[in-house]
Formats: structure tokens, sequence, C-alpha cells
């Protein structure tokens, strides 16, 4: 840490610029570090160069009174300030956070606007703070952005840990700013102090505690390279309250144009020998199957170039849902847990599985000792194997050991690989594969996605969710502009997998490794604040939407035009159904008591309308979806089992099908099925 202190000043005195003297609290500095001692490895001061003074002035260098007055390639700033121009200079247009008194300093500088009197910067106030983070996840989730993040310290940064944990499993870009006690009170337990950083640590790529003022340029440089580099990720700043306060001239030159491309790392270069072994598997394979994830999301073309010229039929992880436009021929939907059975059945019997940007996770395998039959049997006699894109290098061999890795981006791989995959023109292996590809349309055919009808006219999930997707794709409204569906996590999370065929990357929003309860709303917001003319849905469980229901606050304040629909059945129905499943049928903490949930929605100036009935579910969808501003439809749904589904240690093919129903969950909620089941009931 102290090397990582230092290394960065000495560059910047080798350069004879003009810097502060720095007073650091020994009590701060052994918190912030968890050392014994601050005075054992740190000076009480820390001398880079000529000082100049520092006055408690409030004065904006972005302000109209700055204009024109140069001083000599300096501006006067805060610290506050010098991070807000720096935020500029990389283009962020949009930070989500909440106020709060050791934030002060720097939440001040976002008040500067423009000649138009227009914020440089929006800054979109939550809530909660783990809103605000969640907030700031669907902004990057939807767009490839950065989010931002700022909050105050103690309980503001403890309540961004659940988004932070969230974006470092998902791969989100975050940058959290939290601010902090003064230096000189740090490790003093003073109010609202917390051990920000030890407490970040297990959950970012990168942490820092800024206590040299001399520091914040390249603390900000250095969050941005990490978050955004490899596999995004989320990378946090500690900010005292008296750092961000100091004054001083920074050099003009700290402020240059800095894009993307600038500050990221480079990404590792292709080895041309790792991409003939993977597109002589793929080409000489009788089954292959391509599996993409996320990691592709930013070329989705070169994906349908590659499956379209090698032939190959194409299934996706939960966060890869679009990059393949699923109305595609090839398309073999979502596989998983949860997914489309002809999809787990087509892994199971490929010969070759051809990764892109996926990992792995245990929702798509299921027991790994079953995992991929024949493709490892392929491995073993020379025709085939596991062919797996990532640029995390550690992703190799973490969860599958592939044949052939290719450390890259999936688009260079795939721009590699495009000009020299395609299938074999040997006869015999060109029949291969049109059987191949017959057999994939047969599962297709056989194992749609259903359910069984709830009687007497009522409606569920399933249904409901049907329903949009009809009206979306009918009415060409997907087609026509932008659209993202946000969700929390439950069964109405994986039947809109289930139900709506997705044309877009990144178009779906929702919470995959660590499964967040109540982060539908907030992702609906992030989402429509970066994209203000696209269409945002929110598809929420009333389990999951009672979690955040307090962001309608946000979605009135701001008048962004979100159709939030809530699946109400009063139910954690997920849990429910491991609770009839593992335990006997015996229930607890899974039964809602819900508000009249239109009613809330008024309450905040919001349209609301409720929907139980089959026959008006067509014509409520339509209107819902047409209005002009912030909307809520209550769906009012029978509860059900989501099918089909991968039982814990069995096999991806092992599914509990729809003609099970019966049998595992029973004719009604007082009759269990006959089907019993042992181990460990799934997260």
């Amino acid at each position: 840490m102290l090397a990582q202190l230092r290394r960065p000043a000495q560059k910047a005195a080798g350069k004879h610029s003009q810097r502060l003297i720095v007073t650091v609290g020994r009590a701060g500095a052994r918190a912030a570090l968890g050392r014994g001692s601050a005075a054992a490895w740190l000076p009480t001061t820390v001398a880079l160069a000529p000082t100049v003074p520092i006055e408690p002035k409030r004065s904006f260098s972005s302000s109209p009174s700055h204009v024109g007055k140069d001083l000599t390639g300096m501006q006067e700033m805060s610290g506050g300030e010098l991070i807000f121009n720096m935020l500029l200079e990389r283009g962020v247009e949009t930070c989500f956070g909440y106020s709060g008194g050791a934030v002060l300093p720097f939440l001040d500088a976002f008040t500067s606007q423009d000649a138009n009197g227009e914020a440089k910067i929006k800054f979109i106030s939550a809530t909660h703070e783990q809103c605000s983070g969640h907030q700031a996840q669907g902004y990057a989730k939807s767009t490839g952005k950065v989010g931002i993040v700022v909050v105050t310290s103690g309980p503001g940064l403890t309540n961004l840990i659940t988004p932070m944990q969230d974006a470092f499993v998902d791969g989100v870009p975050l940058i959290v700013f939290s601010g902090q006690v003064p230096t000189s009170a740090m490790g003093t337990d003073a109010f609202q102090e917390c051990p920000a950083t030890e407490l970040t640590r297990p959950c970012t790529k990168w942490n820092y505690v800024c206590l040299d003022f001399n520091q914040l340029p390249w603390a900000i440089n250095e969050a941005f390279k990490i978050a955004c580099s490899g596999r995004p990720g989320p990378c946090h700043i500690d900010l005292p309250k008296d750092i961000v306060s100091m004054r001083a001239q920074v050099p003009n030159s700290i402020f240059r144009y800095a894009p993307k491309e600038s500050y990221m790392d480079a990404p590792p270069m292709v080895d041309t020998r790792q991409i003939q072994k993977g597109i002589d598997l793929i080409k000489n394979a009788k089954n292959p199957i391509m599996v993409v994830g996320q990691g592709a999301s930013d070329c989705h073309e070169l994906v349908r170039q590659v499956a379209e010229k090698a032939n190959i039929p194409v299934t996706t992880t939960c966060h890869g849902m679009g990059i393949f436009d699923e109305r595609h021929p090839l398309s073999m939907h979502m596989l998983g847990m949860h997914g489309a059975a002809y999809a787990n059945f087509a892994v199971q019997q490929a010969d070759c599985i051809f990764a892109v940007g996926s990992r792995f996770d245990d929702r798509t395998t299921g027991m790994i000792d079953k995992y991929a039959p024949k493709a490892r049997a392929a491995e073993a006699n020379g025709t085939g194997g596991i062919v797996h894109i990532n640029i995390d290098k550690s992703a190799f061999g973490k969860v599958i050991k592939p044949t052939v890795p290719i450390w890259s981006d999936c688009g260079l791989a795939l721009q590699a690989m495009l000009e020299g995959i395609e299938p074999s023109t040997e006869p015999s292996n060109m029949a291969d594969r049109e059987a191949w590809l017959a057999q994939c349309q047969e599962w297709k055919t056989e194992h749609k996605f259903d359910y069984v009808r709830a009687p007497n006219g009522r409606i569920k999930t399933q249904q409901v969710i049907e329903a949009i997707n009809t009206e979306l794709h009918e009415k060409k409204i997907i087609d026509d502009r932008e659209v993202f569906v946000s969700t929390g996590v439950g069964n109405h999370q994986m039947m809109s997998c289930q139900f709506i065929r997705w044309t877009r990357p990144r178009s779906f929003i929702t919470s995959g490794s660590l499964g967040v309860m109540g982060v539908g709303l907030p992702y609906a917001i992030g989402a429509q604040v970066a994209n203000p003319d696209a269409l945002t849905i929110l598809i929420d469980g009333d389990g999951s939407f009672n979690m955040t229901n307090m962001d309608l606050a946000t979605v009135a304040r701001y008048n962004l035009p979100i159709k939030i629909a809530i699946m109400n059945d009063s139910r954690q129905q997920m849990v429910w159904i491991w609770q009839r499943l593992f335990f006997e049928g015996r229930h607890i903490s899974v039964d809602n008591v819900n508000p009249d949930f239109v009613m809330l929605a008024k309450a905040h100036g919001i349209e609301a309308m409720k929907c139980e009935r089959e026959e008006d579910l067509a014509g409520d969808i339509e209107k819902w979806l047409k209005h002009d501003g912030p909307m809520l439809m209550e769906f009012k749904v029978v509860p059900d089992i989501c099918l089909p589904m991968v039982a814990p240690g069995k096999a991806l093919d092992e599914m509990i099908m729809l003609k099970d129903r019966d049998a595992i969950y029973g004719t009604s909620d007082e009759e269990l099925g006959d089907m019993k089941f042992e181990g460990l009931a799934p997260s």
C-alpha cells in the first residue's frame, strides 16, 4: 500500500509541479490501511514539492467567475471539484447517489452548470443508497458504460455492499465514491465512520482510500482503468472529508479528454495457434453448439456471422439473451436450470461446445460430473471437446476445463476465426451436420415452453409475460424502438427468460449470480435514465417489489416513463416450491402481506390499474404499454411452479418437465405430489 501511495506521487514530483503538503492523521492511516501503527511506516507530514496556500474558499473552477483565468496553466479548485472535472473528461453524464455530511464537499461540485443552465453531470437522487447502486448498475448493464455512485460515509457505504457484490459477480463496470470522516478522526469510531475499504475489498476489483490530495488524479485514472479492463467490475474510492475539501492550484494537464479506449488496458494478444485449434475442432465436429454469454455483448454481429457460416445452433446464458436474435432458426434460446429443454438436450448431446464469453455458471451446467458427456468423450478421442473464449484467464478450468482455451476479447477472437470457420465439405460430415440441425429443430418443436392454464378465466405469470411478448412482437414495438426489460429475482425472472423472445444484447437487465431480490425497480430506473427514448419495462414479483418499492418516489421525481408489472401471487413462490419439494410442505416466511399496489402507485402520482382476468389481459397490456408516462399494472396471478427445472444433483438433461408437474407439485396447495426430493434444496 505504501508503494501504491508513493509511486504516482514520485512521478508527479519529478515533473516539478507545485504540490500541497498533506498532513495525515496517524489514527486515520492506521484505520485505513490496517496497520498497527501509522508512525512505523508513514511520516506525519508528507512533503512532495513546493507548497501553495490552502484557503477554505467556496469557489468553483467550473463556474463563470473562473472563465478566462488560466493562472499560468493551473486552476484553483477543491478535491471534490478536481474529481468532478475528471469525470467530465471521461464522458460521465450521469451519477447516482444520496447525500450526507461526509460527502458534501464532493457533492457541492455537482451544482456546476453549463452555459444553458443545465447540470454538467446529472445527479439522480434515490430513496436509499442500495437503490442508487442498483440504478447505476442498470445504467451500466444497459449501455456498457461505467456506472457512477456517490454516497456518504458509514451507513451510506455499507448500504452499497450488495450492489458492489452484485456488480462484481455479474461483471458490471461500477465506480463508487464514498465520503469518509476527516483523516484526523479516522480510527476513533467517529460519527458515521466505518472501515470502508476493509469492507469493500472482497467485493471490488480494486479499492483505495485517498489520504493525499495529490493522489486523487491517479486514483480516478486507476479506478476507470480497472473497472473497464478485462472482465468489467466495481471499484471503490473512499474520500476523507478534509482531502476533498482542500484547495490547490491544479495543473490543467490533468484534465485531458479521456475516451474509454484511452484508459482501458489493451486486450490480450490473439494466439493464432489456439484459434486454429478451435477452428479445426468446430469444423470437424458432427454435433457442435455455441454457448454465448454476456462477454459477447459487444460483438453480436460477429456471433451471428460465425454461427451462420459454420451452421451451428446457438444457445445463450441468462445475461447473453438477445446477443443472438432468438427468432433466428439457429437459436436454441436460453439454457440452464430453468432454460429450454431443447437447449439442455443439445448441450449434453454435442460433441463440440463452443463457449463464447460465458463462464460455465452452475445454473448452466447442472451437476459438473455429468456435464457435456459427448463432448468429453469426443475430446478423449481427439474428435471434439470444449472451445472456450474468455477475456478472464482465471475462468479457464475454474468450473470446466476446456480442450482449447482462447484468452482473448470475444470480438477479436471471433474476427480471427471468421475466415477459417466453416463446416467440413466432406459429404459424411455435411450429412452429420444436417442431421444434427434437424434433431435440434425436432427438440424445439417437441419441448416448447408451456404451462397449465388457470381455471375460471384467472391468469398466471407465464400467461401475462406471454401476452406482453405478443404485444411487443405483433405490434413490432421490439423492432421499431429499443426495449429493455428488468426483473427482480424469482419465478417471474425465469418465466421472463422463457416467454419473451429476445432480439438485442443488453436488453434483459437482471441479477444473475448474486440473485438480489428488489433490484428490478432501481435497475429499470438506471436503464431508463441511460436510454431516455427507450421503452423500459419492469416485470417484478410482489416479494421483490416490496423490497425497493420506495423507489417509486424516484420514478415520480424524474417522471420516468417506466412500465411496471407486478406479478402478485402473495408469495415468495420459488422458495415456497422448495419448501414443498424438499421439506414436505412445511412453509415458513414465504407468505407476503402486500399493500394495495395500485393505491401505492397513485400515492406517488403514478397511474395504475389492476388486471386479474384472462379476457382483460390483451387490452390492459396494450393500454399499459401505450401510456404516456410511468404506469403500474398489478396482475393478480395464480401461483405456479417454473418448469422445466434441473433439480440439484442432476445432469443438465435430467429435467423435470411439464408432464411431470402433478407428480411433483400435486394438484392443489393441500395435496403434495408423489415424487420425493432428497439432498440440498437449491439456493
